[in-house]
């Protein structure tokens, strides 16, 4: 299903083919694409290494109590993933907005009831630290995917941004005002707020957000002069609204400061292993600095699990899992195997995106793996110091929460899709696919 393909939201490529019921109980749970299985599993494992390891020698936490709120969180998102796997697409579609609506509403709660010097990063329901813009930044990406779709017959026909030109936005008022209405509202407009409401608490949330509905809108055969004029007028609006909130000003400009992707400084003893390290520049932040002293210690072979001897780097478990994971891993296990897992991760989405001949659920695959896929590359360049701290977590592998339970439930939904194309069931017509629900039960 590439950009000059016809299909619409309609069109049943999967037509007379026929459902193959899965063999086994293993072929039951195991479902859908088997390489996206061997990369969850991987990384999940990584994930209690981690959890552990970065737990085991901090003498405030108990390793073992981590450890189990760590395979609680699993659970929980496994839990999710099947439950998101089992359903076919049109049954969860109808609950997009109000899902969307839902995360909007929660993050503004989160924002209002925040308290404190420290940006909002999360919500407490219940005694339950939840982060609502992790749900957000699926939800809306499932939205503008519903809209692409509907729009998918005459998707080359509209201007989803009407052109710069005085005679279209100071000519016939009525006619600009319908062509708003009709598309770039409803296209475009729950990106704009998500971006809006995400700026205020994660710069790089709302980084991901855009980046990866900019994608959707291209794979989604939105004309190339759209694309050009979302660009500009995204551009024109973003960086100024970047600066402009107050809030979080300080915090761009304190990352900037800190930012210092130079790895070849002068070197200096540290006490806590004797080797020796670069001088930390007046202006670095010691996160970053030990960031990269994890990796400079770290050799080919790595240190091994739980013998990590840098015992300063800050959120090891959590924003810094991938340096930590090269001090421990090495070169091979902790640096490619984890780059590799992701680099696979995406390409098995685009292979399920490919198997989609129906219009929405090859783009949801599709922005749910960009989304992952670019967290995961925004935190490894942070790790290496190659950008400024961002916050965002190693997909799956950092310590778990909400977090990784929307993660673990949006692979799910990818899964979900990935069994019903090798099942035959995802382009039935609904009449068909009533049939087939009644004759699976007999």
């Amino acid at each position: 299903m590439d950009r000059e393909s016809k299909h619409n939201d309609n069109k049943v490529i999967g037509q007379g083919a026929h459902y193959v019921p899965p063999k086994s109980i293993w072929e039951r749970i195991f479902r859908g694409d088997k390489v996206m299985w061997v990369v969850i599993i991987t990384l999940l494992i990584y994930s209690l290494f981690v959890v552990y390891s970065t737990t085991a020698y901090d003498l405030r936490l108990n390793a073992n109590q981590e450890l189990t709120k760590q395979l609680l969180f699993i659970c929980i998102g496994m839990a999710a993933f099947f439950f998101m796997q089992s359903l076919h697409w049109r049954k969860y579609r109808k609950w997009i907005k109000v899902i969307y609506w839902a995360s909007i509403a929660l993050t503004i709660c989160m924002l209002a009831f925040h308290t404190g010097d420290n940006t909002a990063r999360s919500l407490n329901i219940f005694g339950f630290d939840f982060q609502p813009f992790e749900l957000l930044k699926i939800s809306v990406i499932l939205l503008l995917a519903d809209q692409l779709a509907k729009r998918q017959k005459s998707i080359d026909k509209i201007d989803i941004v009407p052109p710069f030109r005085k005679d279209v936005w100071f000519g016939d008022r009525m006619k600009l005002w319908e062509r708003l209405h009709r598309d770039t509202i409803p296209v475009l407009g729950p990106i704009v707020l998500a971006c809006c409401v995400t700026l205020l608490t994660s710069n790089s949330t709302t980084f991901i957000i855009a980046i990866s509905c900019l994608a959707m809108l291209f794979i989604g055969r939105v004309k190339m002069d759209d694309i050009k004029r979302i660009v500009i007028l995204g551009l024109a609006i973003g960086i100024p609204a970047l600066l402009i909130f107050g809030a979080r000003v300080g915090t761009l400009e304190g990352r900037f400061k800190g930012y210092s992707p130079n790895v070849f400084a002068k070197s200096a003893v540290v006490a806590s292993d004797g080797k020796e390290y670069y001088v930390k520049p007046a202006h670095e932040t010691d996160q970053t600095m030990y960031a990269k002293m994890s990796i400079a210690s770290s050799a080919i072979k790595g240190k091994g699990p739980g013998q990590s001897t840098n015992r300063y780097l800050q959120e090891a478990d959590k924003d810094m899992a991938y340096a930590f994971l090269i001090e421990e891993f090495g070169l091979f296990f902790g640096a490619i195997v984890i780059l590799l897992a992701y680099l696979i991760m995406f390409y098995r989405t685009m292979e399920i995106f490919r198997k989609c001949g129906t219009a929405f659920p090859g783009l949801a695959v599709l922005g749910v793996g960009t989304a992952i896929v670019l967290q995961a590359f925004l935190h490894m360049l942070v790790s290496v110091s190659l950008l400024p701290v961002t916050g965002q977590q190693l997909p799956i592998v950092s310590k778990g929460g909400s977090s990784l339970v929307f993660i673990l439930a949006a692979l799910g939904l990818v899964m979900g899709i990935s069994a019903q194309a090798d099942e035959g069931t995802l382009d039935m017509p609904k009449e068909d696919k009533k049939i087939y629900d009644l004759t699976k039960k007999d």
